[in-house]
């Protein structure tokens, strides 16, 4: 089985589009999303509808959780507070409907998939690298567990000293973010796990950061989140 994992789209409706066109190439036959769908960008809704459209299942993000409650947004910084607030607005009832009903984790086939850290993925801990994964490696039992929230890909290996992926050790392995990428390339980030082959590469996508960002601004958003976007910071 070949399955495409998606996270942090962040609402920004190019770089979903240009993911799901490239995840339809590589023939994958599963998606599955680590949340934060919406927030920052231009285009929550029609993020909201792309992902249960596409996606077999999605997990909770931070600020999925904080579009329908208010007592999510407490620690949110000044940026990130009118964000969700502007998007909380754009979203009908159908969508915040669905995204209250989102887990904070699954788990199938020996994967698990949540949007921060496998101990407690509902206080929205960060991994930024291997010392932190491998502090999280005994608070879950699968052999891998898939991570966004950081927008920083990375594969970290919880038994062993092996520099990359190999089916016979675990793993937590960060995805990337699709919309917001952080670590200094501004192109949507996925990954691709291939569970026969014994495979897992994290794939970058260029789309048309102009239009998203040019979209931010004529919404009235904060301009350094159109910004970033180009920066890949």
């Amino acid at each position: 089985m070949r399955i495409a994992i998606i996270s942090d789209i962040h609402a920004n409706l190019e770089a979903l589009s240009a993911v799901l066109e490239d995840i339809l190439q590589q023939q994958a036959d599963r998606i599955v999303c680590l949340g934060d769908i919406v927030g920052y960008g231009a285009d929550p809704a029609a993020c909201v509808m792309l992902v249960r459209e596409h996606a077999a299942f999605s997990v909770l993000g931070n600020h999925d959780a904080a579009a329908f409650s208010p007592q999510q947004r407490t620690y949110f910084n000044p940026l990130a507070l009118e964000a969700v607030r502007w998007t909380a607005g754009q979203l009908g009832e159908e969508h915040a409907s669905w995204l209250r009903q989102l887990p904070y984790r699954v788990s199938f086939e020996n994967l698990l998939f949540v949007h921060s850290a496998p101990r407690a993925p509902e206080e929205w801990d960060y991994v930024f690298g291997g010392m932190e994964a491998r502090m999280q490696a005994r608070y879950f039992f699968e052999r891998v567990c898939f991570i966004g929230h950081s927008h920083i890909p990375g594969v970290y290996p919880l038994d062993s000293d092996v520099g990359e992926y190999s089916p016979s050790h675990r793993f937590i392995i960060n995805a990337g973010s699709v919309g917001q990428p952080r670590d200094g390339d501004w192109r949507s980030s996925y990954g691709l796990l291939d569970t026969v082959a014994g495979t897992y590469n994290n794939r970058r996508v260029a789309y048309d950061v102009d239009a998203a960002m040019r979209k931010i601004m004529d919404r009235g958003l904060p301009p350094r989140l159109a910004q970033r976007l180009k920066a890949g910071v």
